[in-house]
Parts: C-alpha cells; structure tokens; sequence
C-alpha cells in the first residue's frame, strides 16, 4: 500500500524471493543509479523499490521487465543520451531533467512528468532559438551544455528569480497575496465544513486570501487540482495528505528545489517537530506556486487551526523580511 491508499499489481517480496544473487545485484546497482538506496536487507530493499514506484507514480508496473525498464529510464542523467520525437516517447530521469531546467528559464509549463512529446520539443525549439543555437528541437551535447552553463549560478533560486535572470521582460508576478488549500476528503461530511471554514477564519485573521482546490464531500483528481492552482497562482499552495507518518514536503527534484518551500518547511517543522521532506511528488513538481504538503492527520478540526497559524504567520514574517 503506497501513500494516499494506492497499490499496486507487482508483488514485490515473492520478486525479490525469486531472483538469484546475480539479479538482484543488478537490482541494488539500478536503485543506485536512480538515486535510492539499496539494502542487502529485503526488507528495506522493498521499501526502497516502494518509494521509488510512489515518487514516480508508477503502480501500473505488473511484472519485473516492467520494473527493470522503468529502472533504466530513471537512471539516465541528462547529457547521456541524445532526446529526440520519437514513438514510442523517450521517458525517463534525463528527461524530467530537462523538464525541471527549462521550466526554471521560463521556457516549459507543462507538467513535469518524465516524458519527451511535443511539448518539451517546442520548448527545446524556443530555447535553442533565443540562444542562437542549432533549431532542431534535439537535444544534444551542445543543447545540453547551454542549458547547464546558464543554470549552474541558478540551481537553488527561485523559478521567478531564475526566468528573471534570463528572462528579464518575461512577467512573473502572482495574483496577490493569498493561500490555496487541497483538504482531504477523509472525515464525515458536517466534520469537512468545520475544516474549510476553520481554514478560512485563521485566514481572515492573518490578513491571508484563502482559496480552495478540493471540495467538500468530494474527491478531486489531482490533475485537476494541479490545473486549477496554477490558473489562481496563488502564493502558497498548501494540500493536506492522509498518512501515518507525520511530515511536512517541500519540493526537492533530482537536480533542482525550491528555496522559499525549503526555507518555509524548516520554520514549520521545527515548530511543529515533525520530520521535513525534499520530495518530487506530482503536486509539488508540477504546481508553480510554493507548495508544501502535510502528511499525516493535520487536516483535522483538532490540529488544523495550530497548524496553519503556524504556516501563515511565517509566510506573513517572511514577506516582511
């Protein structure tokens, strides 16, 4: 079972019971370069291959191959291969990469999911041709190193700061100052509104303009939320996740993060003493406010108006300073 209740077809312990010493070397080996870690002991190695299948949001896999190849894919490190349109699309690591890069320069605002289509190839195109290079929309060792040269001075800056540096004419503003909140539908229905209006009041109080993407009595997908936050671009996005671990999630990809998102979790955190997270979770990679998410029971009516009290006024405190 994976966080948010999902599972998935793949029964990892009789996997990993039935490969000899040989595969499952390859296995830890594969692991590593895809940037978890891998035990000797089964049993952290199936939670290793656990993390690695929810991060990547990949419970579809139903056998080893499947497994194996998503491995491979998410091994790749941009500038090892050259990313071209080709059918079946390239997927993998490299890709999500270049995704994260672009989307930093201001060139790439779709969603960053691993996968090289007609999206990512237009944006290639736009990024070679403001930079003068070969338009082909590969992307190759010279369209990689551009990418890096302008990026290195800028890996732990904002997106903002980072599409203003390059970008300086290209708008960058959010609509006011404002939170957006993805709540659970996980408690009775009278308990549900408690929260939303709960939310909304420590809102008011703080001088904060609350907005929801979730619904009462509802399930929204979270494709959909994702749509809806960066309509709003609200300047937090804040989503609440049933779990029985109790964290706070910043965003963290395999090459980039968010510094406000960083630096905001670590005042929460240490108020709150829970654990705090780098995590690439599809909510957070792919909205493009700050986002953070709470793992745990914090939605509830007893916890939630000392959770946000805590997260909005070190938002309001870090705006002054």
């Amino acid at each position: 079972m994976l966080k948010g209740g999902l599972t998935i077809s793949l029964d990892i312990a009789s996997l990993l019971k039935s490969l000899p010493d040989i595969e499952l070397d390859d296995l830890r080996n594969k692991l590593i370069y895809a940037g978890y870690a891998a035990s000797e002991d089964n049993a952290e190695l199936m939670s290793s291959i656990l993390l690695f299948i929810d991060d990547k949001n990949l419970t579809s896999i139903t056998n080893k191959e499947g497994l194996w190849l998503e491995l491979i894919n998410h091994g790749y490190k941009l500038g090892d291969r050259i990313l071209n349109l080709s059918d079946p699309e390239l997927r993998g690591s490299d890709v999500e990469e270049l995704q994260e890069l672009l989307s930093r320069l201001g060139f790439y605002s779709e969603p960053i999911n691993g996968i090289f289509n007609t999206n990512v190839v237009f944006s290639v195109t736009a990024f070679q041709e403001n930079r003068g290079l070969s338009i082909d929309g590969n992307v190759g060792h010279g369209t990689v190193n551009e990418i890096k040269m302008l990026m290195r001075p800028n890996l732990n800056t904002s997106l903002n700061e980072a599409i203003k540096s390059i970008s300086p004419n290209l708008s960058t503003s959010v609509i006011g100052h404002s939170v957006c909140f993805d709540i659970p539908n996980e408690q009775d229905y009278a308990a549900q509104i408690d929260t939303y209006e709960i939310t909304k009041s420590v809102c008011l109080e703080n001088n904060i303009i609350a907005s929801f993407a979730s619904e009462v009595g509802k399930t929204t997908k979270e494709e959909n939320i994702v749509k809806y936050v960066n309509k709003i671009q609200p300047t937090l996005f804040v989503s609440f996740k049933e779990s029985d671990d109790t964290s706070l999630a910043y965003f963290k990809g395999s090459f980039t993060e968010s510094r406000f998102g960083k630096e905001l979790s670590s005042k929460v955190t240490d108020q709150l003493q829970i654990k705090k997270l780098g995590k690439a979770h599809n909510l957070l990679k792919n909205t493009k406010s700050v986002s953070l998410i709470f793992f745990g029971n914090f939605y509830q009516n007893d916890k939630v108006s000392e959770v946000l009290e805590i997260v909005l006024k070190n938002l309001n405190e870090s705006f002054k300073n």
